[in-house]
This record gives structure tokens, sequence and C-alpha cells, in this order.
């Protein structure tokens, strides 16, 4: 699958898509998820803690973690690259992966 993970986001951007590996996923409260939304570039504990998980391989993929909350029908993808905050993130609809 493909799509667009950008560098320190903001919401007028236009982006290129990337290959991705969703390495875990993390179910926030809908009060946690709306305000990764307002303020994405702010630290996150669960960013903090899945640093390892979150990378670029050799091959080009972006690992990532999927923030998610049962209220909304879409999801954020995220790659850290190392940081505590989302440096990269794309928008992923919950519909195309299965959240069983």
């Amino acid at each position: 699958m493909k799509v667009n993970f950008v560098r320190k986001p903001t919401p007028s951007e236009i982006y290129p898509q990337d290959e991705f590996i969703i390495e875990k996923v993390i179910r926030l409260s809908k009060a946690e998820f709306e305000d990764l939304l307002k303020e994405p570039l702010k630290d996150r504990d669960y960013v903090r803690e899945n640093k390892d998980k979150m990378y670029e391989d050799t091959d080009g993929f972006m690992h990532c973690i999927y923030v998610v909350s049962e209220d909304y029908d879409y999801g954020i993808l995220i790659e850290s690259e190392g940081s505590d905050y989302p440096r990269y993130t794309a928008y992923f609809p919950k519909a195309i992966f299965d959240l069983k």
C-alpha cells in the first residue's frame, strides 16, 4: 500500500506517496486523538515509547505506528524518525485496515 508521509506536517501541503508497514496500532480516546490533530508536532508519550518501531528501511518502506480513535473513521500513521513527536504523518482510512 502507499500513503503520504510528511515531515513536520502542515494542513495545506500536497503530498507524494510512500510505502509503509504498520508495526503497532495505538488506540486513543476521542480527546487524545483530537489533541493530536490540533497539535501534531507536540511530544507524545506513545511516540516516545514506540520509537524503536518507527524508521525507514533500506527498501524505502516507512515502518510506523497507526494511531486511531473509535470515534473517527480514519487514523494517523506516524513515523517519528527517532523523535518524541510525529515527524512524518499520513491520513489513513480505517476501512482499509482490519483492526481486530
